[in-house]
């Protein structure tokens, strides 16, 4: 699982050479390219994935400049290449190379059962909260925006006996027939399209997950076009008519089909989980995050944070993950007591990353090698600022008290 990106000169994105992991974490100032970062993660999951299906050659990608115009241009950072710009992707299935100009595909010849399910949350998302049904405003949004808004939809009549949000006892239910969503609380109702700003941008994000990691848990179909379900029964009746093969082998080869043709891991890519939510529903999000992750070993989940509190909060699983391996089984049980072991992350199923032009290297790994924790420093930074900032102006205050 351990997917390798390297990135030199892309937009913000200044020098970087990381690894994805089940879970992935950036944390970093504004504008230092998190998001850059994972949109280029999902690009390549996703052409990856397409790739597999042979929906497309490998030349369709490498001609007619559409690494740029087709796959950057989905999430709105095709202006971000310039001609320094070098771009590498080594995934489970291809290897992806962006160098001088050109776009190069590798093949690794690899086969896997299922399909990846990948999903970018952006930080916009309470734009669909707002915009209940399709509206200009989601025109202007790049196109990796519709996608989400889509699942979105997808995601309400899904939950069509209601939504319990993972904070605050509120609960969601759609109208179908007004097309209208309305938020619950104990003893009030309200719009979505009027509902808190943390309600809107929360609702999307975790119904959204909730949905396809679900039906990525029951082995969906992925629907097939036509000509999809015409070359399936091709297959499927070769194998068939072919005398050398056994019944077992023809089974066999016939399961597999069906296999390739099924969602069996969710790739999840959300942008600031936290927005607009205080720190304890912020742990709510999460653990809700990193449950539908542990929904199959093959689930990956990359977040992008500005929030310490989610750092603490992600620390606070690694420490979970710990303890219950070393524990036995009574202890066991009174640590699921605290901590559901869905939401514990095991230490070398995790890489954090900071990202940061005042440092001297732009990218950095925060994970401690002798812990496996996030480190200290990255927790309580803004909380020792603000401390000595607290302290100083204690001081001069005390000094007023003696006048």
């Amino acid at each position: 699982m351990n997917e390798r990106l390297i990135v030199k000169s892309f937009g913000p994105v200044k020098d970087l050479d990381i690894l994805f992991k089940k879970v992935t974490l950036f944390i970093g100032d504004q504008g230092t390219g998190k998001s850059c970062v994972a949109k280029l993660f999902s690009m390549f999951k996703w052409t990856e994935k397409v790739l597999s299906q042979k929906k497309y050659k490998l030349s369709f990608f490498e001609q007619y400049n559409r690494f740029k115009t087709k796959l950057c241009a989905y999430h709105r950072i095709e202006s971000f290449i310039n001609e320094d710009s070098y771009i590498k992707f080594e995934g489970i299935l291809y290897d992806f190379l962006y160098e001088n100009g050109n776009f190069n595909v590798i093949d690794k010849h690899k086969d896997i059962n299922g399909i990846s399910k990948v999903m970018y949350v952006p930080a916009e998302r309470s734009i669909v909260s707002v915009a209940e049904n399709k509206s200009k405003l989601l025109k202007e949004l790049p196109d990796s925006s519709e996608t989400f808004s889509d699942e979105f939809v997808n995601a309400k009549k899904f939950f069509k006996d209601g939504y319990n949000l993972p904070f605050e006892g509120l609960r969601f239910e759609y109208d179908s027939l007004n097309d209208t969503g309305w938020i619950y609380g104990t003893d009030y109702k309200v719009r979505l399209i009027n509902a808190s700003s943390g309600v809107q941008s929360s609702l999307p994000m975790c119904i959204v997950s909730e949905y396809l990691s679900r039906k990525i848990a029951e082995k969906e179909e992925i629907r097939l076009s036509k000509e999809e379900k015409d070359k399936l029964e091709k297959q499927v009746a070769e194998i068939m008519q072919n005398a050398d093969y056994s019944d077992s082998i023809k089974d066999m080869m016939i399961r597999q089909l069906s296999f390739a043709n099924r969602y069996d891991r969710f790739i999840n890519i959300v942008e600031e989980p936290e927005l607009n939510l205080f720190p304890r529903s912020q742990m709510e999000v999460l653990f809700s995050l990193i449950s539908n992750n542990a929904s199959t070993n093959e689930n990956m989940l990359v977040l992008t944070t500005h929030s310490p509190y989610s750092l603490a909060i992600i620390n606070t699983m690694i420490m979970g993950a710990k303890t219950y391996a070393n524990a036995d089984e009574a202890l066991r049980k009174q640590i699921k007591d605290i901590l559901p072991e869905n939401c514990q992350i095991e230490a070398e199923n995790i890489a954090a990353y900071r990202l940061s032009y005042s440092d001297k290297c732009y990218c950095q790994s925060v994970i401690n090698d002798q812990t496996g924790l996030i480190s200290k420093n990255e927790l309580d930074s803004a909380s020792d600022d603000l401390m000595r900032m607290f302290n100083s102006l204690y001081m001069y205050y005390a000094k007023t008290l003696t006048k």
